[in-house]
């Protein structure tokens, strides 16, 4: 195997690096470490300045690229606002995986991340950027039915912004089944945002689920189960009844059935707190 690294000094010198055939952006490393790829480009973008962090501007949270998976854990700003995506960070590899990998890389690998089912469940926004423009996709439309990513062979990720919530009794919660190991297939994971009325019925709601690890989808027929509907016990059922065919080839249905709804269950607690308060 012959692997080249170029370390990248400013951020307009990265999408020309990624045109050198077989190029692959690196930061943490993590996902090189399995890899079976030969003769591989990798572009080192670890010691570019202001691609980390997690900011407020307003009613948005910025988190740039180069944000571990350990920094998001530990984030008090997202387990607040987004406690989805703090869990689904805190449950991500192994502590020294967490410690150097990125969320930008959590995205972009072949294997999709423990982070992806939580960023769909919060509607998270990218801003891709190439060599001469960029572009701001919903994180709906970054994978294609076969789990393969939206970007173009010069692009690359430079921010991930989330809008906070708009509604007071909100709840969020992410959870996996299975140990994480690099020589599987990754375990399931599965995350929900919901907002509820003073009624308890069910105002807004996204939910994310990761099957395999080339295989993520927005929660359709949970989300159309339980909006408009009261966060009732019956809706909780439907709900977790309509994703039962997404996950038949991975996971045994009454293990799936009993994962999905313990998620729900601590989503409505949440929100009903919230209002509580």
């Amino acid at each position: 195997m012959q692997t080249e690294i170029t370390s990248v000094q400013k951020s307009q010198e990265v999408s020309a690096l990624l045109a050198v055939p077989n190029s692959r952006i690196i930061a943490g490393g993590t996902t090189f470490a399995a890899t079976s790829e030969q003769d591989l480009h990798l572009v080192d973008i670890s010691t570019l300045e202001g691609l980390d962090g997690i900011k407020q501007k307003g009613n948005r949270i910025e988190l740039g690229p180069l944000t571990t998976l350990e920094s998001i854990e530990a984030s008090a700003l997202l387990k607040t606002h987004f406690p989805a995506l703090a869990e689904a960070a805190a449950l991500a590899g192994t502590p020294e995986i967490r410690k150097k990998g990125t969320l930008g890389g959590n995205l972009a690998s072949s294997r999709i991340g423990d982070t992806a089912p939580a960023l769909l469940a919060c509607g998270a926004k990218l801003t891709i950027k190439t060599d001469t423009d960029f572009r701001e996709l919903l994180i709906d439309r970054f994978w294609d039915q076969n789990g393969k990513n939206d970007l173009q062979y010069d692009e690359w990720i430079t921010r991930i912004t989330l809008q906070l919530p708009k509604d007071s009794f909100w709840g969020a919660a992410y959870g996996k089944y299975g140990e994480w190991d690099l020589t599987k297939e990754p375990s399931v994971s599965a995350a929900v945002q919901l907002s509820l009325d003073g009624n308890d019925v069910v105002t807004a709601v996204r939910g994310g689920l990761r099957t395999g690890s080339h295989n993520i989808r927005r929660m359709f027929g949970l989300e159309k189960a339980l909006k408009n509907h009261p966060a009732s016990e019956e809706s909780l059922e439907n709900a977790v009844r309509a994703m039962l065919p997404a996950a038949q080839d991975v996971m045994e249905e009454k293990a799936f059935a009993a994962f999905l709804t313990e998620i729900l269950q601590r989503v409505c607690a949440q929100a009903k707190e919230r209002r509580a308060l």
